[in-house]
C-alpha cells in the first residue's frame, strides 16, 4: 500500500484487513493519501487513487468499535473494487463460493468480527482480511 502522508491510525487500521483481501484475489492495491475531505472532528477520511488517476473517497467514523470499522471501510473499498474491475473483469468481488458466479459476498459484523456474508442465505463466510 502505498501512502501519500499519515493517514489517520484508526483509518489505517480499518483498511489493512481490507487491502489484504485485495491482494489475495489479485486485484492491484490502490494508492491511499491522507485527505480529510469529511472536515468532520469525529470520522477519519483518505483519498483512495486506482491506476489510472481516478480516486474516490473513504472514510471511518472514529466513535465505532474496530470491528465495525473494518466493515465500514471494507463497504467502501468493495464499492471501489467494482468499479475498478468494471469493463476487464468479473464485477463479483469477493465471489460467494456458496454461490459461485451467482453474486459477490458483502460485508456485515457477526461475533464483533467484519465478516463477508453471503447474501443469499446470510451466512457469515470468512472474517474480513482472511480471504
Amino acid at each position: 500500500m502505498l501512502h501519500a502522508g499519515a493517514v489517520d491510525e484508526a483509518l489505517r487500521g480499518a483498511l489493512a484487513p481490507v487491502l489484504r483481501d485485495l491482494r489475495s484475489t489479485g486485484i492491484t492495491v490502490p494508492r491511499i493519501e491522507d485527505r480529510d475531505w469529511t472536515d468532520d472532528t469525529v470520522s477519519a477520511s483518505a483519498m483512495v487513487w486506482s491506476p489510472d488517476g481516478s480516486g474516490t473517497g473513504v472514510r471511518v467514523d472514529l466513535g465505532l468499535p474496530e470491528f465495525e470499522r473494518i466493515a465500514m471501510v471494507a463497504d467502501q473499498v468493495q464499492d471501489w473494487a467494482i468499479d475498478e474491475l468494471w469493463g476487464t473483469a468479473s464485477t463479483n468481488w469477493p465471489p460467494c463460493p456458496r454461490h459461485p458466479g451467482s453474486h459477490p459476498m458483502r460485508v456485515s459484523t457477526s461475533d464483533a468480527r467484519a465478516v463477508w456474508m453471503c447474501p443469499a442465505d446470510e451466512v457469515a463466510v470468512v472474517p474480513v482480511g482472511e480471504l
